[in-house]
């Protein structure tokens, strides 16, 4: 049986209208579906950045 691809958590940043970004853990195979998974829940004209990652084992402790 073959294993399934190894995920990651990609950190995408998402900003706001006042100055603020909101940053959100991904947890995706690609940095590619990081960043189209959260297309999907912005507004069209938001500019989206990947802007780091967690370690597997944070990633594991917040359950992601």
């Amino acid at each position: 049986m073959p294993s399934s691809p190894k995920r990651n958590a990609y950190l995408v940043a998402v900003p706001q209208k006042r100055l603020t970004v909101r940053v959100y853990a991904v947890l995706t195979t690609t940095r590619d579906e990081a960043l189209g998974a959260m297309a999907r829940n912005v507004p069209p004209n938001a500019n989206l950045e990947i802007v780091g990652g967690l370690s597997p084992a944070l990633a594991e402790r917040l359950r992601l």
